[in-house]
């Protein structure tokens, strides 16, 4: 269950990384949404779903 709780905070993180991006390129401030990301844990969501079960 915990692992279902971390990775859907991931997701959220994922959400605000992408979002993140998104403003970079519109022009807009970007750093914010990047910054909520990361400490969401986007990136580490980000390696688990793309590097499957082995990396943690």
């Amino acid at each position: 269950m915990g692992n279902k709780a971390y990775t859907g905070v991931g997701i959220v993180g994922l959400i605000f990384l992408a979002l993140g991006v998104m403003r970079f390129f519109q022009g807009d401030s970007w750093v914010v949404w990047v910054l909520l990301g990361v400490i969401l844990g986007g990136v580490g969501t980000a390696r688990q779903l793309l590097g499957g079960k082995n990396n943690r």
